[in-house]
Formats: structure tokens, sequence, C-alpha cells
């Protein structure tokens, strides 16, 4: 009876350790999704306000006409979204470069 018993704890403690592998693998997969998604964001954010910048004399005309433009909503834009896109790919890149040191040092 108690070779039964002490292999059903074996068993269950295998089933636990396969679990949170399963748990840790999800997580990984996650955050590198996100990762992605993020510097994606970024990108996007620093391609527009480039086409913005460039293209301001056409959208700055359509402003001016409509008077939108009086506390120059159109420079805050292109600003924040170029701003916004640095801020972005650089967390990522320090994120890693963190983890990078983590390994490192581990040596």
């Amino acid at each position: 009876m108690t070779y039964f018993q002490d292999n059903s704890s074996v068993i269950a403690n295998s089933a636990l350790v396969d679990a949170a592998q399963v748990i840790n693998a999800r997580k990984q997969l996650i955050n590198s999704i996100f990762s992605v998604a993020q510097v994606i964001v970024g990108v996007v954010l620093l391609a527009l306000s480039t086409h913005l910048a460039v293209e301001s004399e056409i959208y700055l005309n359509a402003l001016d006409q409509s008077g939108l433009n009086q506390y120059h909503v159109f420079a805050l834009l292109v600003c924040t979204s170029f701003f916004a896109g640095i801020l972005l790919i650089a967390q990522q890149v320090l994120h890693h470069d963190v983890n990078g040191l983590d390994e490192i040092s581990s040596y």
C-alpha cells in the first residue's frame, strides 16, 4: 500500500511542476507579445509624427481655415506623438538591457 502512496505523491509533484512550467511559458509569451506590440506602437507613433511634420503645410492650412489651430494644437500633436514613440521604444530597450546585465552578472 505504501508503494502506491509514495508513487502517487511523486506523480502529484511532477504534475505541479509541469503546471508551473506551463504557467511560466504563458507569462513569457504574453510578455513577448506585449513587448512586440509596444515597439510596433512606438514605431507607428514615430511614423505618424514624421508624416505630420513632412505634410505640415497641408494640415496647417486646413486647421487655420477652420480656426482650430489657435492654440498650436498641431505642433503639440506632432511633438506628443514623437516623444511617446521614443519613450515606448526606449522603455523596451532599457528593459532588455537590464535583463541582459542580470544574465551577465550571474556568470
